[in-house]
């Protein structure tokens, strides 16, 4: 029997979904749209702490800063007017960075190395390369299975 889950590096999910015109015209249901369609999170859950590091994370991006835990923290501060708990904070924050999406050197987190580098192309590159990564043993399992039937 194969161990299924041991063989499994990573999972990508990319949803190809509607986007609305009310959705493009606030900044936190785009947030919210944009983590349902990377997958980060399930349809029909509410990780209303995600979307908030998200946000902060997007912030710090567009704004080309590459935060540290308190900037983040205190930006999701000054953009729900509630203090964030920071373990749960830094776990959404592991987690991104364990997919890969997000990096951290130094204690300070960032999209990507490339300096001014536009979010959209940040995360297409991402995706792609993961992509390609995965698909790369598939083509391979693939032309094996033919092989089979000829």
């Amino acid at each position: 029997m194969i161990p299924e889950g041991k063989l499994i590096r990573s999972e990508l999910t990319l949803r190809d979904m509607a986007l609305p015109e009310e959705t493009k015209l606030a900044r936190k249901a785009l947030v919210r749209w944009i983590a349902l369609g990377l997958g980060l999170m399930a349809s029909r859950e509410s990780r209303k702490l995600l979307l908030d590091v998200l946000e902060a994370l997007f912030y710090f991006h567009c704004a080309k800063q590459n935060p540290t835990t308190v900037q983040i923290l205190e930006k999701m501060e000054e953009l729900t007017g509630k203090k964030p708990n920071p373990k749960a904070v830094y776990y959404h924050l592991l987690n991104l960075k364990n997919r890969g999406l997000l990096h951290r050197k130094k204690g300070r987190y960032y999209f990507s190395e490339e300096e001014g580098k536009p979010l959209r192309a940040v995360i297409k590159e991402y995706y792609e390369k993961q992509f390609q990564h995965a698909f790369a043993n598939m083509e391979e399992a693939l032309e094996k299975l033919e092989s089979h039937y000829r």
